[in-house]
């Protein structure tokens, strides 16, 4: 008797396990939305380019490129951080290493140690040539028009109802939509945590994320999917379709 009611406290402890942990989904499908992983890379932060030629992923230790749109990834550097923004300057890539600054309440990506005349297939030390390493750009920040932004939201809920203090529990990030002195939140159909933002020259918004999901209703971390990829959603219409929807 013993025996079975351990078995069956077992099972039971087995299956709320596999509903914590939800598989990748077989097939990400939806009629906005494509879904790029690079397998292993756990995180993707920020990202520079387009699918149609040469898209550059900072993930959490490494910067990738793919040239055919996602089917193969490219280790171009190794990084052990991620990249929290790619800053071009003419032909330049500069990659941004640090966004704890912040600056007249903006949050910045800042400080680059490398850069790239390549599109990122290979990477130079600044020192090494005299450039100099303070560079920045507002983190995770999108302008369209001058009524139009883009912005990434980070929430967090304070420990014990208390004030935040900039800490706290994390909570789902959200896409805020500002124009004309209004903001929304895009309404997107994933619910991993969100990392960066990202716009190509077609209009395509590029939102970077993790293998962490939250809870719909509340924001607050659920569980995280079985493998470990880095993941990039790419919207397949220009962005300004999709606020307008």
């Amino acid at each position: 008797m013993k025996l079975f009611k351990t078995i069956a406290v077992m099972m039971v402890l087995s299956s709320c396990a596999k509903k914590e942990i939800p598989d990748v989904p077989p097939a990400f499908s939806d009629p906005d939305w494509t879904r790029l992983e690079i397998a292993d890379g756990r995180e993707a932060h920020a990202v520079y380019g387009n699918i149609d030629d040469t898209l550059m992923v900072s993930t959490l230790t490494e910067i990738y490129q793919t040239t055919d749109k996602g089917k193969t990834w490219k280790k171009t550097k190794v990084n052990n951080q991620p990249i929290y923004g790619f800053l071009s300057v003419k032909d330049t890539i500069f990659g941004l290493q640090s966004n704890n600054l912040r600056k007249n309440n903006l949050q910045l990506a800042t400080f680059s140690q490398y850069f790239s005349l390549d599109k990122g297939f290979t990477w130079n030390w600044c020192r090494k040539f005299g450039i100099s390493e303070q560079r920045s750009q507002e983190f995770a920040t999108i302008y369209l028009d001058n009524n139009l932004k883009i912005k990434l939201k980070e929430n967090i809920e304070a420990f014990d109802g208390g004030p935040t203090n900039g800490s706290g529990y994390v909570l789902k990030s959200d896409i805020e939509i500002f124009k004309n002195g209004t903001s929304k939140i895009l309404p997107v159909p994933f619910d991993n945590q969100i990392t960066n933002l990202h716009i190509d020259q077609s209009g395509r918004l590029y939102v970077s994320a993790t293998r962490a999901i939250h809870d719909k209703k509340t924001g607050k971390y659920a569980s995280t999917e079985k493998n470990q990829p880095a993941i990039i959603y790419i919207s397949k219409k220009n962005v300004r379709e999709l606020i307008n929807k």
